[in-house]
């Protein structure tokens, strides 16, 4: 990757700039751009790291909040303690709306009027992903009139349900998808080549992405129809050409400083004052499971054989790990007091460091990473999650979903391998032998298929199948909060007050205590629904689901 960061993209090219918390969809809908100001080529990656930072692991990225909302991870921001406000997400929905969305809109009517279809189909296909992760995350939002500059500056809100489905005057996400599709076998001129930044311009990883998206979709909604219809909609997906294994949708980084390069959740993370603390249920889950991923997931900052005190959290499972809880009553909550001793996000989610058991500070040098892990947002192994949650609720097929689990579980086993190879780590082990008696990938999918097989219900077999899409997926987390809600799985420890044991949401040991309730929605932008005359008046309530949660 030959980019830096957003910021410098979008000085370097003279376009805007998105300062988070301070711009509004009313002011950012108007388009600042002309055909003239830039190439496709200078437009498209710009869209594409916009995408990844305002979706991604970052500390403006929605991924950080919804990892918190599912307990994966909590930071000083508290929404893992299911605090939001009006300003909680201006930043990413601004960045979104102004920085990637108007620009990847340029892409489309200056690649139309200069017939460069694969650039248009490109962008139509990063625009349906962009806005249907915007839909599963606040449900109504400016779509069909959104985008539009000076023409329409007050866009109304479409209903969610419209903007998957499209109606007579809206063209739906699925739509968009085949028309995308439809531009990439287009005849051009010239090739799009490294300004692709995710697949260097191949017109048919860009086709098996969307197929794969549009899958990924109809299972998001498939509570909302039968399952003769749900049938109907992906068994043609199923037999056709979807993302395959190293074709994954996802920013790559490397370790350049300048520019800056690297991936955008590693800064602080590995600093004297690091962001993010684990999700103690999350950690001890894997730890029990005896998961081979725990040194590649987390970083312990204690090395093996030592210990530390006054801390709010140390786990008795490994007294290395050092967190504070969500809404915990402990004296021992402050940054100040876990900085140098709280575990961390590891080299998997954000090219941090892989835990050799030495220890050592994250502020040192001995403790940094190279930060070079990619920004995952649709993966091969998720895909294969996605056709065994299909397998077994919609088609009633458990040994065909045990098929595709299987091959997703290994699949993600292989993706951390990738990511530790890069690195030099030491890559996990298919099995066990004398020299390596290591935890190892052939032992934790039998004992996975064995919890599977022996779950006597549906709803105890998705639990599994979740579940593993859970930890697979850290370091994505608009789509773990997005399976959770459609799904009630994997099941998680909440603080009492904010438990609902029907939507999966289970008590924790009662150290804790819950502000608010757990979110089905996210919070629009105050300042947005002030000064657009078309948005709703009044924030929905939060225990409101999307249209496609049942």
């Amino acid at each position: 990757m030959k980019l830096s960061n957003t910021c410098f993209a979008l000085a370097f090219l003279g376009m805007m700039a998105v300062a988070p918390g301070c711009k509004d969809f009313y002011d950012v809908n108007v388009n600042p751009l002309s055909p003239t100001s830039a190439t496709l080529a200078q437009v498209l990656p710009v869209t594409q790291v916009t995408m990844a930072e305002n979706l991604g692991d970052n500390v403006g990225g929605l991924s950080q909040y919804t990892m918190s909302l599912m307990q994966q991870l909590y930071n000083t921001r508290n929404i893992g303690n299911f605090q939001q406000t009006s300003g909680s997400f201006s930043g990413e929905w601004g960045g979104l709306y102004s920085g990637m969305l108007v620009n990847n809109e340029l892409v489309i009517t200056q690649g139309t009027a200069e017939k460069r279809w694969d650039y248009v189909g490109i962008a139509q296909l990063q625009k349906a992903y962009v806005f249907s992760q915007i839909v599963d995350l606040w449900g109504d939002v400016p779509y069909s009139e959104a985008l539009q500059g000076a023409v329409n500056d007050a866009p109304h809100f479409d209903k969610d349900a419209d903007i998957y489905n499209g109606t007579g005057s809206i063209q739906g996400l699925f739509a968009l998808i085949d028309e995308g599709i439809a531009n990439l076998d287009k005849p051009t001129t010239g090739t799009v080549g490294a300004a692709d930044l995710i697949y260097g311009g191949s017109p048919d990883k860009w086709k098996r992405f969307g197929r794969t998206l549009k899958l990924k979709l109809y299972n998001q909604i498939r509570k909302t129809n039968s399952n003769a219809v749900v049938q109907s909609q992906v068994t043609p997906l199923l037999s056709s050409q979807l993302m395959e294994e190293g074709g994954d949708f996802q920013i790559v980084y490397n370790s350049s400083v300048t520019p800056d390069n690297r991936n955008p959740g590693y800064a602080q993370d590995y600093s004297a004052n690091p962001e993010n603390r684990i999700g103690r249920y999350f950690y001890e889950g894997m730890v029990t499971l005896n998961d081979p991923r725990v040194p590649y997931y987390f970083y312990n900052q204690i090395a093996k054989g030592s210990t530390t005190t006054q801390q709010d959290y140390i786990s008795p499972l490994d007294p290395r790990f050092v967190t504070v809880r969500p809404g915990s009553s402990g004296a021992f909550t402050s940054s100040a007091s876990t900085a140098a001793v709280q575990t961390v996000q590891g080299l998997y989610p954000i090219g941090g460091k892989y835990d050799d058991g030495l220890g050592n500070k994250v502020s040192s040098a001995a403790g940094k990473g190279k930060a070079s892990a990619p920004q995952r947002l649709l993966t091969y192994y998720s895909r294969k999650f996605t056709e065994a949650e299909l397998q077994l609720t919609v088609f009633n097929n458990s040994a065909a979903a045990a098929t595709a689990l299987e091959a997703g579980v290994r699949a993600a086993f292989k993706k951390v391998n990738v990511v530790a190879a890069a690195d030099a780590s030491p890559i996990i082990p298919d099995t066990a032998s004398a020299a390596n008696p290591a935890p190892n990938i052939r032992s934790y999918v039998t004992a996975m298929l064995a919890r599977y097989n022996a779950a006597p219900t549906v709803e105890d077999k998705l639990e599994v199948i979740m579940y593993e899409k859970y930890v697979a997926s850290f370091g994505y987390g608009v789509d773990v909060y997005t399976d959770f809600r459609r799904t009630h799985h994997p099941k998680i420890r909440v603080s009492s007050q904010v438990a609902n044991v029907s939507l999966g949401l289970l008590p924790d040991d009662g150290s804790t205590v819950g502000s608010g309730v757990f979110p089905r929605r996210l919070y629009y932008p105050t300042y947005d629904l002030l000064l657009n005359p078309n948005a709703p008046r009044t924030q929905k309530d939060p225990s409101t689901p999307i249209f496609w949660e049942r």
